[in-house]
């Protein structure tokens, strides 16, 4: 088989072996962990959308069922609950002071107004029990069950829409720790660089010296991309030039010595002095 014959197999070889084992390999873990890391992020993402628009929504029906019934004047009943939790707040103080006593019902409570006379600072005239009474009738004829659900619900609200943005910046926090949006940005990168330098493979009907140019600068371009793709992880680690110049002085130094040690072993004479080096 003549030369160049051989020597165009073995370029095709090593052709191969590379693209397959090197760039082919290198390909297969850029795509499956940019995938892996961009659905890791569209996940979290969707996540902390879904718990900001949990947590706005709690926060906008409390604020409706806080102004429909809870408030003096609310459109929905008219400011019931909120004269509701009045009077029972005025029911309260008035036991707490003694002047009307613990009931066993809403009947006896009805009683113990009945039978209480009080004072009108304005008019300084004594006010018939009756018209407690007819407050307490007023105030019953509010639905309290009502107002009770609507002020659980609303404190449940409440307390979602504190909860829910901490969740969601728990995962926040996750996204900038483990940035998942930004190692898919870079092996999607690396991708479209590597697309370029395999662009640049050699092709069959090209002649040896051509191909073996084109497989050079194919081989170089890849390993190139893959040096830039570390390199974002980090500075590369390379001597500073200082540091390669003294490294290539010390060798020769070295090098030298070796020299000249091996010419005293051939040059020397009988009584140890130095003989002739040429």
């Amino acid at each position: 088989m003549p030369p160049e014959q051989l020597e165009r197999m073995r370029l095709r070889a090593a052709y191969r072996l590379f693209q397959w084992f090197s760039l082919e390999d290198q390909r297969n873990f850029w795509q499956r962990a940019a995938g892996q890391y961009r659905r890791a992020g569209n996940q979290v993402n969707f996540i902390v959308a879904v718990f900001a628009f949990i947590a706005g929504l709690a926060a906008a029906l409390a604020g409706l069922l806080a102004t429909g019934w809870l408030v003096p004047g609310s459109f929905a009943n008219n400011g019931a609950c909120a004269e509701l939790a009045d009077s029972q707040g005025l029911v309260r103080s008035m036991q707490q002071l003694g002047l009307i006593e613990q009931a066993g019902g809403e009947d006896d409570a009805l009683q113990e107004f009945g039978e209480l006379l009080a004072t009108s600072p304005i008019a300084q005239a004594r006010v018939d029990g009756m018209e407690f009474i007819t407050a307490l009738n007023d105030m019953a004829g509010i639905d309290g069950d009502e107002c009770s659900t609507v002020h659980s619900l609303t404190n449940l609200l409440m307390l979602v829409a504190v909860v829910a943005p901490a969740v969601g910046g728990a995962f926040t926090t996750l996204t900038g720790l483990y940035q998942w949006d930004r190692s898919a940005n870079i092996y999607e990168s690396a991708l479209e660089s590597l697309e370029v330098a395999d662009s640049q493979s050699p092709l069959d009907d090209m002649d040896t010296l051509t191909y073996r140019a084109a497989l050079r600068a194919y081989v170089e371009n890849t390993l190139q991309v893959m040096s830039d793709e570390s390199a974002q992880w980090g500075q590369s680690v390379r001597p500073p030039a200082q540091l390669e110049q003294f490294l290539s002085e010390e060798r020769e130094k070295a090098l030298r010595a070796t020299r000249l040690g091996n010419a005293w072993d051939l040059g020397g004479d009988d009584d140890g002095g130095i003989g002739p080096l040429g």
